[in-house]
């Protein structure tokens, strides 16, 4: 009789612990964060000081464009608590209902955002996105591999590249539409489909001559691989700090000014926790060691100030007003955007 009251004791004892156990790993797993972002993004330092400070652990997803973003979302993924998408594709996300409103009550970091971002076209108010950074696109070159003309740079250089070879165009449709748009004069955001069809026309004709289509060409260009790419400026910049012969150009004729913003789609359950993570990386000091390591340009103008003056006044990360004046955001082309759809999918296949 002891015998079976000690193995009823530690059958019981089991089932308690493994009951904590149970529990522990619920909470664990209630407890997490899931970010759906873009890569370089978030040092391993930062997430880890986020969690020491909250306990909420963080999983990364990543992302290569905004239409993957949007079709993932589209597709019904319930996963995410934070998405960064950019400006055109908040736009949309905004007017499907997809995001939940911004409680600027949990954000009191909100402030140090310059007053710019506020009254940006595509969220007023930001009521439903928070900016975390801003950046420009443009053309890499490798100046020891080859010459560049005085003067700005047209996108010429890219399309009737001197190096076609070892070019590499963003693997991003708006991007590399707009970049014959600019080259004709016409507006990135164009919905005249004789106008796109031409462009396609022209694309094509690029496509059969460049070495790839790349959203990640910055190690290609480190590896001496790519001479010259269309590139996002942040990706310009890291690669220019690695090998100083890499810089970056704003076409004379324009390019496009884009943010990547925080926001929390409308299917996420972890409303509050979501707001700390966007505000822990508003504070300036969080935010200044995302900027710095990765040289990201931030619409935080709290931490702007406490950068070093060259970064401040780097014009590959801060553009003048003159260039500023010359740059785009992308809109959103509504019923034109399906036409632009099946353009690009005819060019890549």
């Amino acid at each position: 009789m002891g015998t079976q009251r000690i193995a009823i004791l530690f059958l019981g004892l089991a089932l308690v612990i493994g009951g904590i156990l149970f529990l522990r790993g619920k909470v664990a797993h209630t407890n997490t964060l899931r970010i759906c972002t873009w890569s370089n993004y978030f040092p391993e330092e930062s997430l880890r000081d986020f969690t020491d400070k909250t306990g909420i652990r963080v999983e990364l997803t990543y992302i290569s464009s905004n239409e993957e973003l949007f079709a993932k979302l589209k597709a019904g993924a319930t996963g995410f608590d934070i998405i960064q998408p950019s400006d055109y594709i908040s736009s949309r996300l905004i007017a499907l209902s997809m995001l939940a409103p911004i409680d600027p009550r949990l954000l009191p970091n909100l402030h140090h955002l310059d007053p710019y971002y506020f009254s940006l076209p595509y969220d007023p108010g930001l009521k439903y996105t928070v900016p975390f950074t801003f950046g420009t696109t443009g053309i890499a070159v490798n100046t020891s591999k080859v010459s560049v003309p005085e003067g700005q740079l047209s996108w010429s250089f890219l399309l009737d590249s001197p190096d076609a070879g070892h070019t590499s165009l963003l693997d991003d449709m708006r991007e590399v539409f707009s970049a014959v748009l600019f080259f004709k004069g016409l507006s990135p955001n164009s919905r005249d489909l004789a106008s796109l069809q031409n462009v396609k026309s022209d694309i094509s004709k690029v496509r059969d001559r460049v070495l790839m289509f790349t959203s990640e060409p910055k190690p290609l260009l480190l590896k001496q691989e790519l001479t010259v790419a269309h590139i996002f400026s942040v990706d310009a910049i890291q690669a220019h700090r690695e090998n100083p012969d890499i810089k970056f150009f704003i076409p004379k004729e324009g390019g496009i000014i884009w943010t990547d913003n925080f926001a929390i789609p409308s299917t996420s359950t972890r409303i509050e926790q979501a707001h700390q993570f966007i505000n822990f990386f508003l504070e300036p000091q969080n935010n200044l060691t995302v900027v710095e390591a990765n040289l990201l340009a931030t619409p935080n103008k709290s931490t702007r100030q406490l950068l070093p003056e060259a970064l401040q006044k780097d014009p590959s990360m801060y553009p003048s007003q003159e260039t500023l004046a010359k740059l785009k955001f992308l809109e959103d082309l509504g019923d034109a955007l399906p036409r632009l759809s099946r353009m690009w999918t005819e060019l890549k296949s």
